[in-house]
């Protein structure tokens, strides 16, 4: 589809429209005539005939017949008849003739024709704006026409590709669909030999979901309501239950990793994830919390222990409220309480991995996308298949992702490959962002 600039197409509108389409002056007044005759009669042909027959008038009597037309004449109040006894006409009309002013008849007559010159130069540049306007409109109608077929043909394309990318991916919701495919990925790892790469903002896999209402209860398989009149004690059990899955998750990963090396293979676990240390004014993890735990969300604190019923808040969405287990009432802001252990559990594990050999990379942004790929090498001689795990979104909410969670699970080769270069990327800027920070230092 081809596709003009607005500027240029409407240049080359007026163009056409002034020079190939351009209208004279007696041809739009005979128009102006001929379609409102009656308003032109009175408007302008009889004013017109009045002031010239004034006109002829009075220049008759001033040049013709001046000794007349000068001479003072008035009633005579005995008989009540005009003094005048060869009036042209009657009294009223030489008295009208005899008042009136040359210059104001001269006036009169060239403002007529100023008015219809104004109304015909009017009526021309209107025609004019219309012209092109019409122009400018069949000009966007023919692109809507052309945006619409390639609308439409796009929207097939659309159909086709959609229907062959859902052969390759599976769409995953929730926190237990996602570790169950985080699961997978290791497997595949693990029994292959590829390399197992991670990217995520925490450094625990899905580290916020135990304190989301939401992922607490579809992982339990219910509907966020359906805790209203549950007591802590029962709450905390289905949050533990959540909290041992993510656990199992991230033992596994760990056993891979010592696997791989115990094998005496190349292949290894590497993991990129957000900066735990404070590198200059950023706290790359801190900011990622802030992002999570904002103004929009309730953090709220419940003791696992009390029979005591859930705080019902239904103005607060499901997806936005986040509640923590306090040892007492008396514990600090819950938000606080929150960030402050989030922080200590990511910090904490990327520890944990360092001490297992697991190549840890940081880096000091949020990351769009959350990565687990089982990669094959590439100096490996045989067939092994790929398996990826991708969760989409920001860090706008609980576990880097938006509130309607966009994962999916593939075997694609295609797309495990771009993920993989992706993941390199991120490995990369974290390892140069490193260097800059340690060459500042020394």
């Amino acid at each position: 589809m081809q596709t003009i600039s607005s500027s240029s197409a409407s240049h080359t509108i007026r163009h056409d429209a002034t020079t190939a389409d351009d209208e004279g002056f007696f041809s739009v007044l005979y128009e102006i005539i001929r379609r409102h005759p009656f308003l032109f009669t009175v408007l302008f042909m009889l004013p017109f005939v009045a002031l010239l027959i004034s006109m002829g008038l009075k220049w008759y009597y001033v040049f013709n017949d001046s000794a007349h037309y000068l001479s003072n004449f008035q009633i005579d109040p005995k008989t009540g008849t005009w003094s005048d006894h060869s009036r042209y006409f009657s009294p009223g009309i030489d008295r009208y003739i005899r008042e009136l002013d040359i210059a104001g008849l001269l006036g009169g007559i060239v403002g007529i024709f100023i008015g219809l010159f104004v109304t015909v130069s009017t009526e021309k540049a209107n025609r004019q704006k219309e012209k092109v306007n019409q122009q400018e409109m069949d000009h966007i109608k023919t692109q809507t026409n052309l945006l619409v077929q390639a609308t439409q043909s796009l929207n097939t394309l659309m159909i086709d590709v959609s229907g062959k990318v859902n052969e390759k991916v599976l769409l995953m919701e929730g926190a237990d669909e996602v570790l169950d495919g985080i699961g997978k990925v290791i497997e595949s790892a693990q029994s292959q030999g590829n390399d197992l790469l991670v990217l995520s903002n925490t450094a625990r896999v899905e580290g916020i979901s135990p304190f989301r209402m939401d992922y607490v209860a579809k992982h339990a398989d219910l509907k966020p309501h359906e805790l209203r009149n549950a007591t802590q004690f029962e709450y905390a059990r289905k949050a533990e239950a959540l909290q041992r899955d993510r656990t199992d998750i991230e033992n596994k990963l760990k056993g891979a990793a010592l696997y791989l090396q115990n094998m005496g293979i190349d292949a290894h676990v590497e993991f990129v994830t957000l900066n735990d240390q404070n590198e200059g004014a950023t706290h790359a993890f801190l900011k990622y919390l802030g992002k999570v735990v904002n103004e929009h969300v309730s953090v709220e604190t419940y003791r696992p222990g009390s029979n005591a019923i859930l705080t019902q808040r239904d103005d607060i969405p499901h997806h936005n409220r986040f509640l923590v287990p306090a040892a007492s009432e008396e514990d600090t802001e819950p938000k606080s309480l929150l960030v402050s252990q989030l922080y200590r559990d990511h910090s904490q594990a990327i520890r944990e991995m360092q001490e297992l050999g697991i190549r840890v990379s940081k880096v000091n942004k949020t990351l769009p996308v959350q990565l687990f790929i089982s990669s094959p090498r590439d100096n490996k001689p045989g067939i092994f298949r790929g398996l990826c795990v991708c969760i989409l979104g920001s860090g706008s909410s609980a576990s880097g992702r938006a509130s309607k969670l966009t994962a999916f699970l593939t075997e694609d080769p295609h797309i495990i490959a771009s993920m993989t270069e992706l993941f390199y990327d991120y490995q990369t800027d974290g390892k140069l962002n490193t260097q800059e920070f340690i060459r500042q230092m020394i």
